[in-house]
């Protein structure tokens, strides 16, 4: 008998409202009879209605409640140390925000079983706002300033075909369990932002390959990021990126990255404090 793939997509939820539901329904789309399907889901201490709407829409899906909101990486860390425990051979890291369209799974699970060197496979990333827009197909990585930046084409992505990447996204990142064990999880110094990219990095620093599989697709609909809470977003970014700089960035080019940083924290930052100054 065919041993059937174990796969846990473990997603982490903080005031994702109804995305969330919308995210679980478009997985429900597809299921596949020689791959076995586990959700969990990390709850960083909600205060709107999502998690009650899950418990009431999706009641078998299994929840772990955090009593704080313990930042992306350490919850992620939680449904992955959790999908290892219950001998996953993938996780499947999604973003509540996201729409996965069908057959997703499959033609990452090929690609990712093709070649033992292989480690993480990612989908092609569509805009839902800009019709046949590829939001991600990877992410550059700029060396000297420790910048990364997404790759978008004007293209249909299922008529692409599979390319090596240095950097992909963590919004949908499928892994597979050798990974782990070789690099252990995400770091955890990372709040939000860059623990994926820093995830990558070490991951191909282990031998290992990183892959975009454009037959899989996963609408991307970026609205979390519009909640009022986008200040405190930012300085999360400002800290990420710079503890992203120090891991990464050859010591020789600091000045460059250093530089790039202030600039960051001055176009991100400055509006915040003119907007409170002038409320005074």
């Amino acid at each position: 008998m065919k041993k059937r793939e174990k796969v846990f997509i473990v997603i982490v939820n903080y005031n994702s409202g109804s995305y969330i539901i919308d995210c679980l329904k478009s997985l429900e789309i597809s299921r596949y009879k020689d791959i076995k399907i586990s959700e969990v889901i990390i709850d960083n201490s909600s205060v709107d209605n999502s998690l009650q709407l899950i418990k009431q829409q999706f009641s078998k899906i299994k929840i772990i409640n955090n009593k704080n909101n313990l930042g992306f990486a350490k919850a992620v860390n939680q449904g992955i140390k959790n999908a290892l425990q219950n001998k996953a051979d993938y996780v499947f890291l999604l973003n509540p925000d996201t729409l996965a369209e069908k057959n997703l799974l499959k033609p990452l699970i090929q690609l990712i079983k093709s070649d033992k060197k292989i480690g993480i496979v990612v989908p092609a990333l569509k805009d839902e706002v800009k019709a046949g827009s590829v939001y991600s197909l990877g992410l550059k990585f700029n060396k000297f300033l420790g910048r990364t930046e997404h790759i978008h084409l004007h293209v249909n992505p299922r008529s692409l075909h599979h390319q090596e990447e240095e950097l992909v996204s963590g919004c949908a990142m499928l892994i597979k369990k050798e990974v782990f064990k070789k690099i252990g999880l995400f770091d955890e110094r990372f709040f939000m932002y860059f623990e994926d990219s820093d995830f990558c990095l070490r991951t191909r620093k282990a031998g290992f390959k990183i892959y975009v599989e454009p037959k899989a697709v996963v609408i991307h609909k970026q609205n979390l990021d519009k909640k009022p809470n986008k200040e405190i977003k930012k300085k999360y970014l400002v800290q990420s990126n710079s503890l992203f700089i120090k891991k990464h960035v050859a010591k020789i080019f600091w000045p460059f990255g250093w530089g790039y940083l202030w600039w960051l924290k001055i176009r991100l930052l400055l509006p915040i404090f003119i907007g409170i100054a002038m409320t005074r």
